[in-house]
């Protein structure tokens, strides 16, 4: 049977999860990366394509990506080092980050490059978060424009983060201009508020839909759940509580990855899907969400454990 084929490109990273006691507990992470692994749970074909360091840090990413069965390019090592995130979590278990991103192995890629390891077949390329940066703008937009006219659904989640860059309004400019290029975007409402968009957060994601062409809007607004966007519908879908919480860490990434992966099984990945694919898609995702905070830091769930977990409901 062949499986839908997927790349990622963006970081991959150490989370240095604050412990109670104050110390720091390491574990693999990024949003990219953490959506290439759960698009290989879900049992697609995936390859992550951004550098990785050939410090100590980078030879675990690639571990890990090995054991999650993650496809990576050969000779793709960089001698920039790994990049790190301090995470700390609040009552609730949501994260801060504390990011240390210049010059890193993940962003050490042209254009060119970057084109010449993208396979051929690929249905959708995933990038987003840390990777939304000016200095990218010429690495991904001719590589996303090539990719779209060849057919290849653009996928991008949004994930502000304060930090980022020095000028904070150059970089929601950048993320402007990626949202453009995106048949799919997901969007926060703690991202729509570092963009500078405030009050009613389905009218801002709606919005999004304006500067895209034929675009879908995944909007997360947490504990009140999850929507889909198009032009004709508007999709809603609760959280599916947990039983046991572990900490929110990866939660839109893995909600995101197995939305993406069930709306891509369907042939629903389009603005034009009915509303029950739609409907089915956000189920899915919740549930994986809903599977992923039940553990401490990012752990996302194969399709079977979602399959297995909804047939409970």
């Amino acid at each position: 049977m062949m499986r839908n084929k997927v790349a990622v490109f963006g970081e991959a990273l150490f989370d240095l999860l604050q412990q109670s006691n104050g110390d720091y507990r390491p574990f693999v992470g990024g949003s990219p990366f953490n959506v290439a692994r759960s698009f290989a749970k879900q049992g697609l074909d995936c390859c992550y394509l951004s550098r990785i360091g050939n410090d100590d840090l980078g030879s675990q990413i690639m571990h890990a990506a090995q054991l999650d069965g993650i496809q990576l390019p050969e000779n793709n090592r960089s001698d920039k080092p790994t990049s790190l995130a301090l995470v700390y979590k609040d009552e609730n278990g949501h994260p801060s980050y504390q990011l240390y991103r210049k010059s890193v192995a993940d962003l050490d890629m042209t254009a060119e490059q970057l084109l010449a390891i993208i396979p051929a077949d690929v249905e959708v390329f995933h990038t987003g978060s840390l990777a939304l940066v000016p200095e990218m703008i010429d690495v991904l937009t001719p590589v996303l424009i090539k990719l779209k006219n060849r057919g290849v659904k653009i996928s991008i989640d949004i994930n502000v983060r304060l930090g980022v860059e020095i000028d904070h309004s150059q970089y929601v400019g950048a993320i402007w201009q990626f949202i453009a290029l995106a048949d799919i975007v997901k969007v926060s409402d703690e991202d729509l508020h570092l963009m500078g968009l405030q009050d009613d957060p389905i009218y801002h994601a709606a919005e999004m839909l304006s500067v895209m062409n034929d675009g879908i809007v995944a909007l997360t607004l947490g504990e009140q759940g999850a929507f889909i966007i198009t032009d004709g519908l508007t999709v809603q879908q609760d959280i599916i509580p947990t039983r046991s919480f572990g900490d929110a860490v990866g939660a839109g990434d893995t909600f995101f990855s197995a939305l993406i992966s069930e709306l891509l099984r369907n042939n629903a990945l389009h603005r034009f899907a009915e509303k029950e694919q739609l409907q089915q898609g956000l189920l899915f995702g919740a549930m994986a969400a809903s599977l992923n905070v039940s553990e401490i830091g990012c752990h996302p769930p194969s399709q079977q454990q979602v399959l297995n977990a909804l047939a409970l409901l």
